[in-house]
């Protein structure tokens, strides 16, 4: 596994996080922390959200002085932003602040100061046992009808997202109550599911480079209006990481782009991703049990239904800007 604990500590502390860090070498657990890992010619701002992202668990050392820390801060806020599972070890016994009270609510803390060595001890179980957890729920096998070996943006609509969202969110399932109060052209649950849809699909709400505010410059794209840095939704983390570096599975997708699995199936059934052809491994479509390659139905099912469709979800304004490789 790379760079599966990202550690987040003060400077002042460097000695005793040094210690840590071998301890976690030691077990065989991959770890991220700066200065050192910083690339030559790269900077904090650039790689240590990146390095956030990826990693599995957030290891923060809490002192007196991290606390006091804009970087720790701003790496916490990044850390929540990516749901990320984050490990408090208390190196002082401080009390904590307001803030980091706030933070860490309902987070189990591990007092290092009294008990070195059993503190150490604990750390390591803790983070063996959620690394274990992460690996099982990432490899976990979906069932046949769900598994795909990889998947790739579809070449013809590369240029859009799909089809609106509102139509998508009909092919899916929702809470019960939902899809039938659809068919009878309730519109409140059309809303309801369009927004369910829209919320699969995450948009960045701050700068993980300063925490300034983020506006939308393209379908999918944000530019933070303080230092300029572009950030993506989470499609858009998809489809530029499938551009670069052709079809992925899942799983590699998942850990590459930080992507749950939900949202890249739905991404799947929604045609936004489809299985590459010669796979051996395809979806099975919901109305005659055929192969298919993306979506829920195969092309003659939508032939039967396309009038159902057209008239119950007439919404089409969810279109999006073509990407570079589409001009």
């Amino acid at each position: 596994m790379s760079n599966a604990v990202f550690i987040s500590y003060s400077s002042k502390d460097t000695q005793t996080v040094k210690k840590i860090a071998q301890a976690l070498k030691d077990a065989g657990i991959s770890y991220w922390k700066a200065p050192e890992m910083i690339p030559a010619g790269s900077n904090y701002a650039r790689e240590i959200p990146r390095a956030i992202e990826k990693c599995q668990v957030f290891l923060l050392v809490l002192s007196e002085s991290s606390q006091e820390s804009i970087w720790v801060e701003k790496e916490i806020d990044c850390a929540i932003n990516h749901r990320k599972t984050i490990v408090p070890l208390n190196i002082t016994g401080v009390p904590l602040s307001d803030m980091f009270r706030f933070y860490l609510n309902n987070v189990q803390t591990i007092p290092y100061d009294e008990d070195q060595e059993g503190a150490v001890s604990r750390l390591l179980e803790r983070l063996r046992n959620l690394l274990e957890m992460e690996d099982n729920r990432e490899l976990s096998t979906a069932s046949e009808k769900n598994k795909v070996a990889e998947m790739s943006v579809p070449a013809e609509k590369a240029g859009a997202y799909g089809k609106s969202l509102s139509a998508a969110a009909a092919r899916m399932e929702f809470p019960s109550g939902g899809r039938q109060a659809a068919k009878t052209g309730n519109e409140p649950a059309n809303r309801m599911e369009r927004n369910n849809a829209l919320k699969l699909n995450q948009q960045p709400v701050i700068c993980k480079r300063c925490g300034g505010a983020l506006q939308q410059i393209a379908r999918g794209t944000y530019q933070c209006v303080d230092c300029g840095y572009e950030d993506y939704d989470s499609y858009q983390k998809v489809r530029n990481y499938l551009d670069k570096e052709g079809p992925k599975n899942v799983t590699e997708i998942m850990r590459a782009t930080g992507v749950p699995r939900n949202t890249i199936e739905y991404f799947l059934r929604d045609e936004r991703l489809e299985i590459p052809l010669g796979s051996p491994i395809l979806l099975v479509c919901s109305g005659c049990g055929a192969g298919i390659r993306s979506g829920v139905l195969c092309d003659r099912c939508k032939e039967k239904n396309v009038k159902v469709t057209k008239e119950k979800y007439k919404d089409s304004q969810y279109r999006f800007f073509k990407g570079k490789k589409d001009s």
